[in-house]
């Protein structure tokens, strides 16, 4: 009869020692070579993208025509003047209002063309409140977008 020497289980322990180095070496890796390149795909401004989206293409179009707004709030009223690069007025669009805040109702509103390339949509809130307003200008297939804070 012959005794066996029992195993001392030191190689479990060995080998888990060495799958803790390796990941710590890849991870040490990992995040050596995030910080010096980076990712190709990541988008600075991807959250911010999600935030003002808009169906269609908001800033390519706007950009492409030379579009510029220029909002003012005045009187109670949120006014937003679009003209093209030459300072022509843009005609023939409708500007949609979407206004947050806790001293107006908020929701949508819609308004055609008050004066040449000015649109205007009435909003007169509570004394001493902030209002966040979005606004999207549609003409055929094009479209411009933006956000404002009203401070009356």
């Amino acid at each position: 009869m012959t005794l066996d020497k029992p195993a001392s289980g030191k190689i479990w322990l060995y080998g888990l020692l060495l799958l803790v180095v390796v990941f710590i070496v890849a991870m040490a890796f990992s995040f050596i070579k995030a910080g010096r390149e980076g990712s190709k795909v990541v988008d600075r401004d991807y959250y911010s993208h999600g935030l003002h989206y808009v169906p269609g293409d908001a800033g390519g179009e706007a950009a492409r025509l030379g579009w510029r707004a220029e909002p003012l709030y005045r009187n109670g009223r949120l006014e937003i003047r679009i003209t093209d690069r030459n300072g022509a007025p843009v005609t023939g669009g409708t500007l949609t209002v979407t206004i947050e805040g806790k001293g107006a109702p908020a929701g949508t509103l819609t308004c055609g063309i008050e004066a040449p390339g000015v649109y205007c949509v009435p909003m007169v809130p509570v004394t001493g409140t902030v209002l966040k307003a979005g606004w999207i200008f549609r003409r055929g297939g094009d479209t411009m977008s933006g956000m404002m804070t009203v401070m009356p």
